[in-house]
């Protein structure tokens, strides 16, 4: 046992220990940068999650308030077309004639209105639509929850945009089976059902957030 120590501890004299010092060294600062590479990399990702919600939650609240007013145009113009139900010259012979009889009189005016509205919602809209498919590759848990209810708040706007199209060109053929077959469809949107979906995917979509940042706090 002596002769075998000996022999290791002559070996061992022979190492040049300052080359073995420099390269546990070299190991040691290899895996410190490894480690803070990977909290670098989490925290830029956490980052970048915490930015986009910042930036989807601000246009979402910014369209939410804008709809309040192309919401109550809306619920102006279902008065305006219920009054003409009473008119004593209706159309005769179509669908829907007091719908037609106040869009001759005056829907391309109310139109004008409602659309100056929805440009206002414009901003926020296309920011809404463009963050929520840039969404897509941050890693966020349950992303289909937010885009379907992107989708779904967005899709009020749209609603109330066929509408404004519809009741702005006095001149359609009202007797086209198509073209009725649009305005009964437009003139069936109800302001209140629009508020309330309106806030329940705006919930939804708040729900998302929180559980998100939650998730990157925790």
């Amino acid at each position: 046992m002596a002769d075998i120590r000996d022999i290791t501890l002559q070996h061992m004299r022979g190492w040049n220990w300052a080359e073995i010092a420099k390269g546990g060294v070299g190991i040691w600062m290899a895996t410190v940068a490894t480690l803070a590479l990977k909290t670098w990399k989490r925290q830029s990702k956490a980052q970048k999650q915490t930015d986009f919600m910042d930036e989807i939650t601000n246009s979402v609240h910014e369209f939410v308030a804008t709809m309040s007013a192309p919401i109550e145009m809306l619920k102006y113009i279902k008065i305006g077309i219920e009054s003409h139900a009473r008119a004593p010259s209706l159309p005769l012979g179509i669908e829907n004639p007091e719908a037609v009889a106040y869009i001759q009189k005056q829907g391309k005016e109310d139109s004008k209105r409602l659309l100056e509205y929805l440009n206002l919602c414009s901003p926020s809209l296309t920011k809404i639509r463009s963050l929520s498919t840039k969404g897509q590759v941050l890693g966020l848990r349950n992303y289909a929850e937010c885009q379907n209810t992107c989708d779904m708040l967005t899709w009020q706007h749209d609603r109330i945009q066929a509408l404004c199209y519809v009741i702005g060109r006095p001149s359609l053929n009202w007797e086209n089976p198509e073209v009725q077959k649009t305005l009964s469809k437009v003139i069936q949107l109800d302001s209140e059902e629009i508020r309330r979906e309106l806030g329940e995917y705006n919930v939804r979509f708040l729900t998302f957030v929180k559980e998100n940042y939650k998730n990157i706090f925790k």
